[in-house]
């Protein structure tokens, strides 16, 4: 949904094709503007709440940064972001809940997502 050209809804991205996401990760990347570097948050996702590796970059991205928000497209950009300059300087603590249904739709990515989480002293709570 779109208020004065603002999306203001989270989600809307739910039911795009493959090529629509990536689209979509472009344009969040493009239309981030992080107020903050905040540090030692926590973050929570849910595995019920996406369908593929973009999918998990769209909710990444809406958690951490709000809607439409942009937190890493790829594995390699999850570093960047992880690095800084993407509204978070640190993250204490991501609580993955349903995360069985993440590990079998992303299968050996989401072993590789834990461990780029733990590289940077991030606590994984699988739930």
């Amino acid at each position: 949904m779109k208020l004065n050209n603002e999306i203001n809804k989270k989600h809307i991205w739910k039911n795009f094709r493959k090529d629509e996401l990536q689209g979509w990760l472009v344009h969040a990347l493009h239309s981030t503007q992080p107020e903050i570097n905040r540090e030692n948050i926590n973050i929570q996702i849910d595995g019920n709440d996406f369908h593929s590796l973009d999918g998990f970059f769209c909710t990444l991205g809406e958690e951490i940064n709000g809607v439409s928000g942009y937190f890493g497209r790829n594995l390699y950009a999850l570093y960047d972001c992880l690095r800084g300059d993407f509204g978070v300087k640190s993250i204490s603590e991501l609580n993955w809940i349903n995360h069985k249904r993440s590990k079998t739709i992303l299968k050996t990515k989401f072993n590789q997502i834990v461990e780029i989480f733990e590289n940077y002293n991030i606590k994984v709570l699988l739930n």
